[in-house]
Order: structure tokens, then C-alpha cells, then sequence
């Protein structure tokens, strides 16, 4: 693992970080899919109107060449969330993962147009060491909402992954306009401008009830853990 006291942060790139992602998929597909899964075309993109979502893939191989000879899923990491906790990265690449897999052995894990993810998700994300907290499934979004457990995580953290670089994210132009006039961000990013001065609902901040830690989202329905403490974010 890249020691934290070599490391540069104003040299890293997003390069950078999509190589280590790619190196993240590989120690994920040879410990928990053994090594059955092709690999994708990893992308980190802006979630745009989807504020809740931290990532997805798709349901059809979207990359390839103009013969079809290649053809490759997408996995997509939101771009606005790339540097929240790690093992929340970890997370949503993993939880991704999951739908590959069943893409690849032909096992549907979701329906309602993706949205309801169905037990054969929960079974599968059980097995890989995720838990829940409640035992029945969301309305709308079915088991989609485990969370890596204690173990899972340890086996993560023993893994030679460059967790340190995982510390940059979109936050848009007003976001650091804000920093350079000496503004608190997120104070002006809860007025409701936001990135390419489009108007937007105001933030909302998440706290841990435990440690005090906080992020700011745009949806009312965000549903994260805090990796100290492994306590669910309550709205303020």
C-alpha cells in the first residue's frame, strides 16, 4: 500500500486514480468473482440529476469497437463523491461488481427499470460480507442499500490498494470560487448555486451522531455510513 508520507497531492491526476480503480477491479474479481468477470469500460462521470447515486453499470455491454469485436459494460463511478470515505468507494465498486456478475452468468438481480434490486442482489452481497441494517427491503429500491460490514472491510484493508488517493472529487465552480474568497463552500453551496451556476434545492447536511463528521448532500434520501464509526449519517 503507497505510504501517505511520499505521497504528492498536487501531482495526482485523474489518471491516477482511474489505474488504481482498474487495480481495484482486478484484487475484486480474482477475490470475490475468481477472476470470471471482463473487465469494463471504467469511467468516472458527473451523476447530473441523479444526486443519489454514487455509481452504476450498465445493463448492456455500451463500449467497444466499431466492428463489435470488443464490447464492454460500463462501470461508473459519480464523479461528486470520489472523495468521500474509502470504504465507501469500495463500496459502490463492489456493490457494481455484484451486478456485473449476475450480468455475466445471466442471473436478473434487479427490476423496476434497475431500481429494485431483487434477492438474488441480497443473497449475493450477503455472501461477499455486506450487511443490513434493517431486515426487509425499501420500496422502491429493494435490498439495494447494504453496507460493507466489519470483516469485509478488514479484508479490504489488508489489500494493497492506494487508498490515499482517493481525495479529489467534481465540486464544481461556485465551490471553489468560494474557497479563493476566502467563503465557507459549503455555506454558499446551501444557497442552491451550484457547479455551472444552475439553480438547484439547498443542501443538506448529514452528521454522525457519533464522531460528528458531516457531508452535505442534495437529496433527502441519502442512506451512508461513516466509516469510523460504522453509524449511519442523520440528517441535521
Amino acid at each position: 500500500m503507497g505510504g501517505c508520507s511520499l505521497f504528492d497531492v498536487k501531482s495526482l491526476t485523474l489518471s491516477d486514480i482511474t489505474k488504481e480503480i482498474h487495480h481495484v477491479f482486478k484484487l475484486f474479481n480474482l477475490t470475490y468473482f475468481e477472476g470470471i468477470l471482463s473487465t469494463p469500460a471504467i469511467t468516472i462521470q458527473s451523476n447530473g440529476h441523479h444526486r443519489l447515486s454514487m455509481g452504476w453499470c450498465s445493463t448492456k455491454p455500451v463500449w467497444g469497437t466499431q466492428d463489435g469485436s470488443l464490447q464492454m459494460y460500463e462501470l461508473n463511478l459519480s464523479a461528486e463523491f470520489m472523495d468521500q470515505d474509502f470504504f465507501e468507494t469500495m463500496d459502490t465498486v463492489l456493490h457494481e461488481m455484484v451486478h456485473l456478475y449476475h450480468l455475466t452468468i445471466g442471473i436478473q438481480d434487479t427490476s423496476r427499470k434497475g431500481a429494485y434490486h431483487n434477492k438474488n442482489f441480497k443473497q449475493k452481497v450477503l455472501e461477499l460480507g455486506f450487511e443490513y441494517q434493517e431486515d426487509k427491503p425499501h420500496p422502491t429500491h429493494g435490498w439495494s442499500y447494504a453496507r460493507l460490514g466489519k470483516e469485509a472491510k478488514k479484508k479490504i484493508e489488508e489489500m494493497p490498494i492506494r487508498k490515499e488517493i482517493f481525495v479529489i472529487a467534481r465540486h464544481g465552480y461556485t465551490y471553489f470560487k468560494a474557497l479563493a474568497e476566502g467563503k465557507d463552500p459549503a455555506e454558499v453551496m446551501s444557497s442552491g448555486i451550484i457547479n455551472n451556476n444552475e439553480s438547484s434545492s439547498k443542501s443538506i447536511k448529514w452528521i454522525c451522531s457519533s464522531c460528528g463528521v458531516s457531508v452535505r448532500a442534495y437529496n433527502k434520501n441519502l442512506n451512508i455510513l461513516c466509516g469510523d464509526c460504522d453509524q449511519r449519517l442523520e440528517m441535521e
